[in-house]
């Protein structure tokens, strides 16, 4: 595979708390092992809970002794081991930069950033993943003698041979070595015909195994000041001797080689890349919730609409929209169903309005809605239109709701404060009126 498996850059090191334990237990858990953040698991689902969240529910009153399943959690996605950065890339968001990465039974194995993800296109990260097995071919064979080899028969061979060094070997397995660098120390011996090998090699053989990393082959090189790497297998049996530079070289090498063997995936990640920049450009106008415009940007369009009708004397109207009893639902049900239950009232609204009409999360669960060209009348006829489709939807879970409505136009002179400050004084009309009600602001 081109890119290293999500497997191999995880950390495995996650603190877990169930969703059916409370605030102060993941709290402890973050104490206890000095984490920031802790996965709240759910069987297939996970949730994470922040140093920040801990803070947010302090300071709305929330008490520590509250069931995680009712407090307001961030889902994380989740993705095989043996997925690649690119299926990983689709799934990051901007809010929440962690991925849950499972095993093939699903159940957690560890976690990935989005720093992990970006830093392993780096080709140090092949040396830091890829095994020297994996790099082993022909080349790095090697020549073995037995112990009592006479030291003229290795001179001979090292003479014309490709390595400069021999394995001594006994029984299969490495007991000595004898390198060039062995070989200047004795050349100048008179007895080299009849001298045993085992008296001149260096030994016991410092070996390093299939499994070790390209940088472990560049550490153990360093730290033992060597110049090759006698690779064994997981027997102990001697499969190949690379040198520093062979070392190197086929590591790169190996990158180049992957680089055009796998052209397309790079196209991939950079369409990915750009779909996330242009994803990002949407978060900076989009309710992360809903998806419908957030506050910043409908404060934005109000002060363009407002331009407008100075210029053309077109009517405008604001309305306030907020959802019955909400609380309710966040308090029986917990902060994720209350979740669900705003998405799927924001899609509800969204059928009523024409594509004209600016629609918007003003906050938790109210929302505002600008009108073009439409009077009072026309104003409470659309809020009737809402406020019925919401009465009749069943909605998933919490059943059935309600809403209630403010309206009042919007004039040439009007800054957002004052417009909204009217319609919000007919919303608490309408709530006044006993809720599931739509009032237009007179006055």
């Amino acid at each position: 595979m081109f890119f290293p498996s999500l497997g191999l850059i995880a950390t495995t090191n996650v603190i877990t708390v169930d969703i059916n334990e409370n605030v102060q237990t993941a709290l402890n858990r973050m104490h206890e092992h000095n984490h920031r953040s802790v996965i709240v698991v759910d069987g297939p689902q996970h949730y994470i809970l922040t140093s920040k969240d801990i803070i947010r529910l302090r300071l709305e009153g929330i008490g520590f002794d509250t069931p995680l399943f009712k407090v307001h959690l961030r889902p994380l996605p989740l993705i095989s081991r043996e997925s690649n950065i690119v299926n990983a890339l689709n799934l990051t968001n901007e809010q929440d930069e962690h991925i849950c990465v499972c095993n093939e039974d699903g159940s957690l194995y560890g976690l990935v950033t989005n720093s992990d993800i970006i830093s392993s296109v780096d080709p140090q990260i092949v040396l830091d993943s890829l095994q020297i097995g994996t790099l082993l071919d022909k080349k790095y064979g090697y020549k073995s003698f037995a112990p009592d080899t006479p030291v003229i028969k290795i001179l001979e061979y090292l003479k014309d041979a490709p390595n400069d060094c021999v394995i001594i070997q006994k029984d299969g397995f490495p007991v000595g070595i004898l390198t060039s660098k062995d070989v200047l120390r004795l050349i100048e011996k008179e007895n080299l015909q009849t001298l045993p090998v085992e008296t001149e090699m260096s030994s016991p053989v410092f070996t390093l195994g299939t499994r070790a990393s390209i940088n472990d082959g560049l550490e153990f090189l360093k730290k033992n000041h060597f110049k090759r790497i006698v690779v064994t297998d997981d027997s102990g049996a001697v499969v190949g001797v690379v040198n520093q530079q062979d070392l190197i070289a086929r590591t790169y090498l190996k990158w180049s080689q992957l680089m055009r063997d796998h052209f397309k995936q790079f196209e991939e990640l950079t369409q990915v890349l750009q779909q996330k920049n242009l994803h990002l450009s949407k978060l900076a106008t989009k309710d992360a919730l809903t998806d419908v415009h957030n506050r910043h940007m409908f404060t934005e369009l109000f002060a363009k609409e407002v331009i407008n009708l100075k210029r053309d004397g077109a009517k405008l109207v604001l309305m306030m929209i907020d959802l019955d009893f909400f609380k309710r639902i966040n308090d029986t049900y917990g902060h994720n169903v209350g979740d669900e239950t705003l998405r799927m009232f924001a899609g509800t609204v969204l059928t009523c309005i024409r594509e004209s009409d600016i629609f918007a999360r003003w906050g938790g669960e109210e929302f505002v809605l600008l009108l073009h060209g439409a009077s009072g009348k026309e104003a409470y006829d659309i809020g009737e239109k809402i406020r019925k489709k919401i009465e009749t939807t069943f909605f998933e879970q919490a059943g059935r709701l309600t809403c209630s409505i403010g309206a009042a136009e919007v004039f040439a002179d009007d800054t957002i404060e004052k417009a909204v400050h009217r319609a919000d004084n007919a919303l608490y009309a309408a709530k006044e009126r006993g809720r599931n009600t739509t009032v237009v602001y007179e006055g």
